[in-house]
């Protein structure tokens, strides 16, 4: 139970505060559409000013999304469970206030209007049925060679990135969701220790 009281709400909004400050201070953002941009020969993606703000606000909110999945699916390891089915009744309370506190911080910090909260709540629902699909495959999977379906992420942030060029960006998308994945990982071990 010392690890469900770890969990107290507060360390949710830790996390987003972590997430939002690790997305600007680091330009997670910037730094994949400069190598994106550098890699491939594509400066007509950029746009200046208002085209790069655009650019770093929807695909941080794509990070978010993805990052808020990671963390759902890592949490039933810090009570020894490897999924989140598999958590006691108190586990689960612990979680459930982690998430309240962690969505709450991102509003309040993102200052979103109940419009933008419910399309940011619909859009993790999308990314939240995606990571139960892929939860059930493996289970059914079990050693057979199946295509894995792909992320949300990365079809959302392929044509936010560059329409024109999609395999291209798709690729590039693929790569960084992986790299999101990590950030996310280590942005919650850091969190909870």
């Amino acid at each position: 139970m010392a690890r469900a009281r770890k969990l107290f709400p507060i360390y949710g909004s830790t996390l987003a505060n972590s997430m939002l400050v690790t997305l600007v201070h680091d330009r997670v953002v910037a730094g994949f559409v400069s190598a994106y941009v550098a890699r491939h020969d594509r400066p007509g993606i950029l746009g200046g000013p208002a085209r790069d703000r655009e650019l770093a606000e929807t695909v941080g909110r794509e990070i978010l999304l993805a990052m808020i999945i990671v963390v759902g699916d890592a949490l039933p390891a810090f009570f020894g469970r490897r999924q989140k089915s598999k958590l006691r009744s108190e586990e689960k309370a612990a979680v459930d206030a982690f998430f309240v506190e962690l969505l709450s911080a991102l509003e309040r910090a993102k200052n979103w209007n109940p419009e933008d909260r419910q399309e940011f709540r619909r859009d993790l629902g999308l990314y939240s049925e995606f990571s139960a699909r892929q939860e059930t495959a493996a289970k059914t999977r079990k050693g057979k060679k199946v295509r894995k379906e792909e992320a949300p992420f990365v079809a959302r942030v392929a044509l936010l990135l560059d329409p024109s060029m999609l395999e291209l960006s798709r690729r590039a998308a693929r790569k960084f969701y992986g790299d999101v994945e990590k950030l996310a990982q280590k942005l919650l071990k850091k969190t909870l220790g």
